[in-house]
């Protein structure tokens, strides 16, 4: 075979695979990860609400201050405050109950501004009573659990909203006990952040 038939050879095995081959074509691939989580919080808080308690029918004035870890566990101190008081012929009956309490608390964030928490706490309160000049008090053991919503308003500051049930261990008063102490309470507060 000569060197012309070798080329004319050559070219026609090739020239179908160059009709076929077309423009070539980049392309450009994109990786993409799984959607990051919202950021959180993480260290100190302050914050105070209202709940009404629903069997009291009274308000319970609540305060808290708290460390966030950052992962969505935090650890908070509360206090507050509920009492009422009634005019009973001839007495005026007035009954404080001041909760103290240490509470753990998750919060999950579906989105960076919203979230629902949950959460148990114990403690202690005084149960303090005066009926006209005579009172008495007891300190006695006060659990709770708690869940709600969450409202980032900004990066420091926060509302949320949500219930709670608060259980007091049986009150030794006048020499008498009163057991039954708890309630169910919906409320709301405000949270900031530093």
């Amino acid at each position: 075979m000569n060197t012309k038939t070798a080329l004319t050879v050559a070219l026609a095995l090739a020239a179908p695979s160059a009709v076929m081959a077309g423009e070539a074509e980049m392309t450009n691939t994109t990786m993409t990860s799984a959607p990051m989580a919202p950021p959180q919080h993480m260290g100190w808080y302050l914050g105070g609400g209202v709940d009404y308690m629903i069997d009291a029918e009274e308000p319970f004035f609540n305060g808290h201050l708290g460390y966030d870890f950052g992962n969505g566990s935090s650890l908070f101190l509360e206090s507050g405050w509920m009492g009422e008081e009634e005019f009973i012929f001839p007495l005026n009956i007035d009954v404080d109950i001041v909760p103290i309490t240490l509470n753990y608390k998750y919060e999950h964030m579906f989105t960076d501004r919203f979230g629902l928490y949950a959460g148990v706490g114990a403690g202690s309160s005084l149960v303090d009573i005066s009926a006209g000049l005579v009172s008495d008090d007891d300190w006695v053991f006060t659990a709770q659990a708690f869940a709600g919503l969450v409202y980032n308003v900004s990066d420091n500051f926060e509302i949320y909203a949500g219930g709670r049930y608060m259980w007091m261990d049986d009150v030794s008063i006048f020499g008498a006990n009163i057991d039954d102490l708890d309630d169910v309470g919906v409320g709301a507060g405000i949270r900031f952040n530093f």
